[in-house]
């Protein structure tokens, strides 16, 4: 299967873009602040943590606005993942359950497993733009390149 690849922001940040082994007609959208969808606005929490991802990932300079919808199902699970785990932290993580036979019997809270299937989303999501310790030691987040010309890249 082999790696991800890179978007061209991502290869500048973290200076390892090279102009030719890319094609001329390669996709290089400009970093700016995507719009939040009509959809991810009917859940306030989600709608609220939109709107801090978009800026966050705006700041290290590796958001388009293509990602408008990647950014926004990340919020979505965040939101996810945070109204199961109150659920969880109410209830208890263990629960008790009546058997057929009538007896107690305490198990997992039910909320759990989907909880972790939203952790791993969002963990592959976070990924995607650097928001990991691994994926942002591979980026320069903290300091974004600009490069406008091959004199200003080798600057850098």
């Amino acid at each position: 299967m082999g790696r991800k690849r890179k978007s061209v922001a991502q290869k500048k940040l973290e200076g390892t873009y090279r102009k030719d082994r890319h094609p001329e007609n390669v996709l290089d959208l400009p970093v700016e602040l995507p719009t939040k969808p009509d959809w991810s606005t009917h859940d306030p929490i989600a709608s609220a943590l939109y709107d801090e991802i978009a800026t966050h990932v705006n700041s290290m300079g590796v958001s388009a606005q293509s990602d408008a919808i990647a950014i926004g199902l990340l919020a979505d699970q965040l939101s996810l993942y945070l109204k199961l785990r109150a659920e969880v932290l109410t209830d208890g993580v263990l629960v008790e359950v009546e058997m057929s036979n009538g007896a107690m019997q305490k198990k997992a809270h039910p909320s759990i497993a989907a909880m972790n299937s939203s952790y791993a989303s969002i963990v592959k999501l976070l990924s995607e733009y650097g928001m990991t310790a691994a994926s942002r030691s591979k980026v320069g987040a903290s300091s974004p390149i600009v490069v406008d010309s091959f004199e200003s890249f080798l600057n850098t």
